[in-house]
């Protein structure tokens, strides 16, 4: 397991992450990716925070170990293995504190070649939490084992854990930069049409958090494709109040691959849709709700349409496995210290200050929804520092509660006093 205990090493804990968690959220099943439209929620823990269940091979176990024996020896090991299909799922590690749970989950491929370095969780579910995050962290080509990270927010509880994964994706690509055979001088000016609200699965852009009508193309007879990728084509482009619409077709009820669309010139600058909608259409071209159409919307009012260039980068998955992976544990609950904190940001005002482990979360009401800036460094007894910049930010309502995270545990008893944005508060 030398090249998956290297993958996971290997990982840094990003200083710029921001995570909003909203509530309301029980199940998690992927939608088809727009990242120029909506920023795909980072996720990211302390690679360091597992423990090892009696169940775990050798090579898992001391990859557990050799990350970090601190935090391992404070959880409670977890022995839970399903296999489906030729498929293992095995819960190696378990934690959680009071805001959030995470559970290490290893998928190994016992008969074939299923899973590998591009494995994508796609539909899971877990029964704790309203937001839910995961991510593959390591990958061991000889034993074809891949390790997942599955995080939990704003239900961490002692009653059983259940996670199921219902299907995943594997084989993996990103087509860069992928032009199309037409030109942007050509396209005329077209009539829009009301998109019912019932067809509409998916939409994303700064357009799409304002109120009122979708308007999209009626349906287009065009047939441009690119070489490198023929599954989707360019139904219909055209322009309408100064914005270019671009409507695409993808294989019908295909949720899983995608593209990024955009505008590029000669210099490089690149020009993003304002909106895209994702939709349906049956064979006789009428609005249903289904995945085969997206539409893309730009602004291009104060271009020169003639000197940019429409380009796509597309990911596409060549296998998309179904099945019912399902393990239900117990996690224990590694409860915080509390210590008085009044603060006010402007927007919102911190009560109350916990540190736990996972590092530190900052309770308070109001709305923070700007908290960029926010840092918090750990004064240990021994007179060393350590910085905390990532961040995980809930909001529930008036509530708030942002967490920042730790590269490492965090051992309270070493704690001597925190510094939040240059505020010193005794520990």
């Amino acid at each position: 397991m030398d090249k998956l205990k290297e993958s996971v090493e290997s990982i840094p804990l990003p200083k710029d992450l921001h995570i909003r968690a909203r509530m309301g959220v029980s199940q998690v099943k992927k939608k088809r990716k727009k990242t120029w439209l909506i920023p795909s929620v980072a996720t990211v823990f302390l690679a360091s925070s597992i423990t090892v269940g009696a169940a775990m091979n050798d090579n898992v176990k001391n990859l557990l170990w050799h990350i970090s024996p601190d935090i391992a020896a404070l959880l409670e090991p977890i022995e839970s293995i399903v296999e489906q299909d030729g498929i293992k799922m095995e819960i190696v590690s378990a934690m959680q504190d009071e805001d959030m749970a995470v559970v290490y989950v290893t998928m190994q491929d016992l008969e074939g070649n299923r899973i590998d370095e591009t494995l994508d969780i796609y539909d899971y579910f877990m029964s704790k939490g309203r937001s839910f995050t995961v991510e593959r962290i390591g990958f061991d080509a000889t034993t074809k084992t891949a390790l997942v990270r599955f995080m939990s927010f704003n239900g961490s509880s002692t009653d059983n854990f259940k996670l199921k994964i219902r299907s995943f994706l594997s084989d993996k690509s990103v087509l860069e930069d992928v032009t199309f055979p037409l030109d942007l001088q050509d396209v005329k000016e077209q009539q829009t049409e009301l998109l019912p609200d019932d067809t509409i699965r998916g939409s994303g852009g700064e357009g799409a958090l304002l109120e009122g009508d979708v308007y999209v193309l009626p349906a287009g007879k065009l047939n441009i494709q690119t070489q490198l990728y023929d599954r989707m084509r360019i139904r219909n482009i055209g322009l309408h109040n100064d914005k270019l619409y671009v409507q695409t077709e993808w294989p019908a009820n295909n949720a899983i691959e995608h593209g990024e669309f955009y505008l590029v010139n000669q210099a490089g600058h690149k020009i993003l849709p304002i909106v895209g909608y994702s939709y349906g259409r049956d064979e006789q071209g009428k609005p249903i709700y289904a995945y085969n159409y997206e539409e893309y919307i730009f602004d291009v009012k104060d271009i020169n349409i003639a000197e940019y260039e429409l380009q796509a980068k597309i990911y596409t998955a060549g296998q998309y496995v179904e099945g019912d992976w399902e393990a239900t544990f117990k996690l224990e609950e590694m409860r915080g210290q509390s210590v008085p904190f009044v603060m006010d940001f402007g927007d919102w005002k911190a009560k109350e200050l916990k540190v736990s482990p996972l590092g530190l979360t900052i309770i308070g009401e109001g709305d923070a929804t700007e908290t960029e800036e926010l840092t918090a460094t750990i004064v240990k007894k021994d007179g060393s520092h350590k910085e905390l910049k990532s961040l995980v930010s809930f909001s529930d309502e008036n509530q708030v509660k942002l967490k920042l995270l730790s590269e490492e545990p965090l051992k309270l008893d070493q704690i001597k006093s925190i510094m939040v944005n240059g505020f010193k508060v005794n520990f």
